[in-house]
């Protein structure tokens, strides 16, 4: 009976990697070029049965995980990881660093959509914007990281500076739109609204990576 379940779930993990194969550069995709869509498309697929969410994309957490994930992977096949000694020398308090960090672009944004709305705060109202935040904060994650990769790898600085450049004007500019859509505002409130809550999350890694630092 055990054998069988171990069966079982090795059959379903199978499954569930080859099925990430397929979906996350579709999920990688549409966010990417159709950010608005898949955001709303997160919206609707919450109010779903949990067997049925997320039927053709994955799920935005898990999708912004993988990002990291993979990039990590390249860091360390390229012998690229900047962080040698301390506490991030280890992957996995690596990883979950990074995690976190870009985890807080999708959280305070979210918080402050709920405060404009003024709407309570509650882990339902938070679920909703929180996982269509997550979509969008793959790719900007990828373009940040990919810089970093660059650098690390030799690449000229400007080209480095570039993709980060790039990866942050897209993000804001998918942000602006998102807070306009969502408040019903004018372009200029929307963009304000969009640079407090990244800078808000931007201050917060600031302080985590300093904390980091003084427990070298």
């Amino acid at each position: 009976m055990d054998f069988m379940k171990i069966i079982q779930s090795l059959e379903q993990l199978l499954y569930e990697l080859m099925v990430w194969l397929v979906f996350y550069p579709l999920t990688l995709f549409k966010a990417t070029f159709h950010p608005l869509r898949l955001m709303d498309y997160a919206d609707d697929e919450l109010g779903d049965a949990d067997a049925d969410r997320y039927s053709d994309t994955l799920s935005p957490p898990i999708f912004l995980a993988i990002t990291l994930g993979l990039v990590h992977f390249v860091e360390m096949a390229g012998g690229w990881n900047l962080e040698t000694d301390g506490l991030l020398a280890d992957d996995t308090n690596l990883i979950a660093f990074r995690l976190v960090a870009f985890a807080l672009f999708p959280l305070m944004l979210s918080l402050r959509l709920l405060r404009r709305k003024r709407i309570a705060l509650d882990r339902k109202s938070l679920r909703l914007p929180f996982y269509s935040q997550c979509f969008v904060a793959a790719p900007f994650a990828l373009g940040i990281d990919v810089a970093t990769v660059l650098s690390a790898g030799g690449a000229d600085v400007g080209v480095a500076l570039g993709v980060a450049g790039a990866s942050i004007l897209w993000y804001l500019g998918v942000q602006t739109m998102w807070f306009r859509q969502n408040l019903s505002q004018g372009w200029v409130w929307a963009l304000g609204n969009a640079l407090r809550g990244f800078l808000e999350a931007t201050f917060i890694c600031f302080l985590m990576a300093m904390a980091v630092e003084v427990m070298r």
